[in-house]
């Protein structure tokens, strides 16, 4: 379980996730602690379908019932200080 995403929330979100091709990651406050009520999710989505997917997935979690905004980035495309920032930090939540 992720500090900052409750059970119900957790499930509201794999099954939106279960819907698209990929794996996806948590990052950032949510995941690491330090989140307030106004933090966002951050995911990281590694797809090969990633520009097929990603309007359906801002729709799909823009239209659920989270309290939350959740972002978005491609694992193809993050630089490598990006990721080296955020990696020993990634959940698996798909």
């Amino acid at each position: 379980m992720l500090p900052g995403v409750t059970t119900e929330e957790m499930n509201i979100i794999q099954k939106i996730l279960q819907n698209y091709a990929g794996e996806f990651f948590a990052y950032g406050s949510r995941v690491k602690g330090g989140f307030t009520a106004l933090s966002d999710l951050d995911v990281l989505v590694k797809s090969d379908y990633f520009d097929e997917i990603i309007s359906g997935l801002k729709s799909a979690f823009d239209n659920s019932r989270l309290p939350y905004i959740v972002n978005f980035a491609n694992y193809s495309a993050v630089d490598k200080e990006f990721y080296d920032l955020i990696k020993n930090d990634l959940v698996k939540i798909k």
